[in-house]
């Protein structure tokens, strides 16, 4: 008869197997080296799975306490089986269990867990554990309590076939049952705190305590400092200098009006913290990259919930000469109500900053996160010829991989590029804004001229000329249209200020902007460009916003081409309507200067000797206004263009009535079909009939956009009637608009990382970006059990 048990060789085999498994068990270096020669101190922290083993000779060792029964250690001292009593024993029960060689192949089940009774009724055996990693199983209370001389309890045991027998008759044994009521009893101690040890428990609990309390406030003041982007450190580490920076100097405040921050400054002025006080510099590195891993972790958790999303990428040198890229998720969270999100997914170090090496950046990062770009719905960069170049840019090379991502240009970057262009189409507009420059020039070069000039006028002040946001160019124009009676009184007093000075160069540049203000033309020219400005600069803030969509991007557009087609029209007596009133409080000659008309040669004798002769209002009209107007209309109808084929694609879920005018026209399944095809993320048939049903079932007040239909599904819990409409709709509002999330971010990246933190990490420096962007998100995390790593690991090393 084949014995269904081992044989002696082979228990010695796999005892020897145990032991290499034990000797390899990964071991973290102690957390304190103390050097009295030196005042260095290393400080690192504990893995949250991590328990002190042992000590010996001044050295901590860790060992790592997993749920996996074959990887605990040889040896469990008393302190150890604690803490497994403590955490219990972890069934594995959500995988797919692995077939072993037996012929026929068998494997384990999770209905070993259960035990049938004669009656049918079934019972869990609490008891019993699945080693992933040896594909065994192990009685929880026989290899912590027993004397591991039986398989359930020394290498494990994987025979399946004899599996029921052996596990019945170990658990009628008397060994398995002596360490059953062990267990049980030991876990009542512990939850009762009755233990042996129970003084010594009561202390570490104490101890305990008082580390969570000190790493919960060492948390908040970092939290506290990194989203305002201030730096933690100073020049020196200790307490109570007054260069130690402000994270020492806020734990110095809080240890006057806090019990427990008082009580570790004793400690550590005491020396009775073994020298490590988790206050330095590598703690605050720890501390900060594990809130910004925890960050992005949840951003991505938000990401795999919403399940679409779209990219914003754009580059920017920092202080210390390296191309940082910012990465921006756009995604829609439909639960618990429907919100638009644009998240900081980090900053990146580039060297390569091509299409294909920043695309390569992008998809390794995505990658890194477990983010799939089939799920990818959109992508929006600058203007620039690396990002957006339709053959070698970065939307290209993405396009190539994911047909169904679309790049949308940054709307704030085109309207930018618009006004640009309109600026350069007059010589009279170059000048224009060349007068604005010296303007500024001459009063912020020199702190008295800045007084005269402060001294009349106090309302607004002189901006310069922003040479990268055109739009925002309305700020320095503005000033000058609402307050050129004064500007002219501050450059009257600046020429009489420069003559008791004897500053020739300053009267004369003085006396030579005064002229050329108090002029009809300029003051045409500044009516005119604030009207034009103001229009653009308003709709450029308001795409700017997260919440914007595709449906607001086209209607905002529409309307500004639109006011300059009526501008075209009737802007210039409108302008000379406002400039009418300044002029006169100034007492201005309100008339162009007249050109001398070039007399044009007759080459023959039947050439006419009638010439046309123009007005100067019509000169000002040919050769400054309507270049650009009409610059403007056609950089605008050009540069958006290129959203025609997304237009195309969803125009008719904009709103309820250009659903009714889809139906009207007769084209609802052509573009729901147009729109499965191209996406296969919906039902064409489907969607049709969804969008039949959604007309006479919406409220009016709530069918003028695309999110507030969206968020009228979810709040009144229609998913199951329009399904398919709610997928299109969450499609649409993904697409972003403009990549202003991306330009904040370097706002943020400037405070971080400026002159005096050049030096700052990589790491160091998305960690602190991440707290400060994403401060609404840290906020929501629960950092307990950063908290319980940190001070349970720390207790452990006090001796009691």
């Amino acid at each position: 008869m084949k014995r269904n048990y081992a044989s002696g060789s082979q228990k010695r085999k796999e005892e020897e197997d145990r032991k290499k498994q034990d000797s390899a068990t990964t071991s973290i270096p102690s957390l304190t080296v103390e050097d009295t020669a030196s005042r260095t101190e290393i400080e690192s922290a504990p893995l949250p799975n991590t328990e002190v083993s042992s000590t010996a000779q001044g050295t901590t060792s860790t060992v790592i306490i997993a749920d996996d029964p074959a990887q605990w250690p040889a040896v469990l001292t008393d302190s150890v089986c604690c803490q497994i009593v403590k955490k219990g024993p972890v069934q594995v029960t959500n995988i797919v269990f692995p077939q072993n060689s037996e012929n026929p192949p068998r494997r384990f089940t999770n209905e070993n867990y259960m035990r049938s009774m004669k009656n049918g009724e079934k019972s869990l055996r609490s008891w019993m554990l699945y080693s992933m990693s040896t594909d065994s199983v192990f009685c929880f209370a026989c290899t912590v309590f027993g004397k591991r001389d039986n398989a359930l309890s020394n290498c494990g045991f994987r025979t399946w076939r004899n599996l029921p027998h052996h596990l019945k008759e170990h658990e009628y044994s008397k060994g398995h049952c002596d360490n059953m009521t062990n267990w049980h009893e030991l876990q009542r101690r512990l939850q009762t705190n009755t233990t042996i040890d129970q003084r010594q428990q009561d202390l570490m609990r104490i101890e305990i305590e008082h580390w969570k309390g000190v790493i919960r406030r060492v948390i908040a003041i970092i939290c506290h400092l990194a989203e305002r982007n201030q730096a933690l450190r100073g020049t020196t580490s200790e307490l109570y200098d007054p260069h130690n920076g402000n994270f020492l100097a806020q734990v110095e405040l809080m240890a006057q009006f806090d019990s427990v921050m008082t009580e570790h400054i004793r400690r550590i002025q005491n020396q009775e913290t073994r020298r490590v006080h988790y206050l330095s510099g590598t703690i605050q590195n720890e501390i900060i990259a594990i809130i910004g891993n925890k960050v992005l972790e949840e951003i991505v958790r938000r990401v795999h919930r919403a399940k679409y999303y779209s990219v914003i990428m754009d580059c920017t040198p920092d202080v210390s000469h390296k191309e940082q890229l910012s990465i921006v998720l756009r995604i829609v969270n439909c639960e618990p109500s429907v919100s638009i999100a644009e998240h900081f997914f980090g900053f990146l170090d580039v060297e390569d900053t091509i299409g294909k090496g920043l695309t390569e950046v992008l998809l390794d990062h995505l990658q890194k996160h477990s983010l799939s770009l089939s799920d990818c719905r959109g992508q929006s960069y600058d203007n620039g010829s690396n990002m957006m170049g339709h053959k070698q840019g970065v939307q290209a090379r993405i396009l190539q991989l994911n047909s169904k991502a679309f790049y949308i240009p940054c709307s704030s970057h085109t309207l930018n590029l618009v006004v640009a262009d309109a600026a350069k189409s007059s010589v009279l507009s170059i000048s224009f804004f060349g007068v604005l420059q010296r303007l500024y020039n001459l009063s912020s070069s020199s702190v008295q001229r800045w007084a005269v000039l402060k001294e009349h006028v106090k309302q607004l002040t002189l901006k310069p000329l922003s040479t990268t946001r055109w739009e925002a160019r309305i700020d320095c124009v503005k000033v000058v249209r609402y307050q050129l009676p004064e500007i002219l009184d501050a450059l009257s007093a600046l020429q009489t200020f420069a003559i008791e000075k004897g500053d020739s160069e300053t009267m004369s540049t003085a006396k030579s902007l005064h002229g050329e203000l108090k002029t009809w033309s300029f003051l045409l020219c500044t009516m005119t460009w604030y009207n034009v400005l103001y229009q653009i600069n308003h709709v450029s803030k308001l795409l700017q916003s997260p919440n914007v969509s595709m449906e607001t991007l086209r209607s905002e557009t529409e309307g500004v081409k639109e006011y300059l087609e009526d501008f075209r029209e009737n802007g210039i007596a409108s302008c000379q309507t406002d400039a009418k009133d300044i002029a006169e409080n100034l007492d201005m000659e309100m008339t162009l200067p007249e050109k001398r008309q070039r007399k044009k040669k007759r080459q023959s004798l039947y050439e006419g000797t009638e010439e046309t002769q123009s007005t100067p209002d019509e000169t000002f009209r040919r050769d400054f206004f309507l270049p650009m107007v009409d610059t403007a209309l056609r950089s605008l109808s050009d540069r958006f263009s290129r959203l025609k084929g997304v237009y195309d694609l969803y125009d008719f879920l904009f709103s309820k009535d250009n659903m009714k005018q889809t139906i009207k026209n007769g084209k609802l399944h052509e573009r729901c079909k147009k729109l499965e095809q191209t996406l296969h993320d919906i039902d064409a048939d489907d969607l049709a009939l969804e969008i039949n049903s959604s007309l006479y079932t919406f409220p009016d007040h709530v069918a003028t956009s695309p999110f507030d239909m969206l968020n009228y599904i979810y709040s009144e819990k229609l998913l199951d009637l329009y399904s398919n409409l709610s997928i299109a709709l969450r499609l649409l509002l993904t697409l972003p608009v403009s990549v202003a999330s991306g330009e904040r971010s370097f706002s943020a990246l400037k405070l971080i990382k400026n002159y005096t933190r050049s030096t700052m990490g990589q790491e160091r420096l998305t960690g602190l970006a991440l707290m400060s962007i994403e401060r609404d998100v840290r906020q929501s995390l629960d950092m307990e059990d950063i908290v319980i790593a940190f001070a349970e690991n720390k207790a452990r090393k006090q001796q009691f």
